[in-house]
Order: structure tokens, then C-alpha cells, then sequence
């Protein structure tokens, strides 16, 4: 059996929590659901590259990780201007 595929299911289930808090809460809990919820799927798209050896997941995830970093700083530059 391949290990990525239950590295993936755990991965996924510490998602479940953090897009929550993404969806729901205070806005200073919603910047922090968005910031972790980034890396999580990166890693867990860096996992499926390396589990079915489609090298074409392993692009998204490094254009997610660019895009969830610059959509965390934006978010965080809003929530400051609001607060």
C-alpha cells in the first residue's frame, strides 16, 4: 500500500477544522483558518503528485502556495485597515 494515501487522509482531516474557521467566526479567526488552510492543501496536492505521479498536481500546488501566501496578505492588510 502506498503511504501517501493515508498521510493524505490524515493531512485532510486537520483541514476539516481549519476550513471552519475559515468560513466561520471572527474575522482575526478567519485570517488565521485562511493561513493555515494554505499550506495544508499544498501539501496535501504535493501528496497526490507523489501517490499517482502526475507531476501536473505538483504545478498547482506550487501556484497555490504563491497565491494562498499573497491572498493571506491581502486579507491580513484589509482585517488591519478594518480593525
Amino acid at each position: 500500500m502506498n503511504t501517501a494515501v493515508p498521510a493524505l487522509a490524515v493531512m485532510l482531516g486537520g483541514l476539516l477544522p481549519a476550513l471552519l474557521a475559515t468560513l466561520r467566526g471572527r474575522p482575526a479567526d478567519r485570517l488565521a483558518g485562511l493561513i493555515v488552510t494554505g499550506p495544508l492543501v499544498t501539501l496535501a496536492l504535493a501528496l497526490l503528485a507523489a501517490a499517482y505521479g502526475r507531476p501536473a498536481y505538483l504545478d498547482v500546488a506550487l501556484v497555490l502556495a504563491l497565491l494562498s501566501f499573497a491572498g493571506s496578505l491581502v486579507f491580513a492588510r484589509f482585517l488591519s485597515r478594518t480593525l
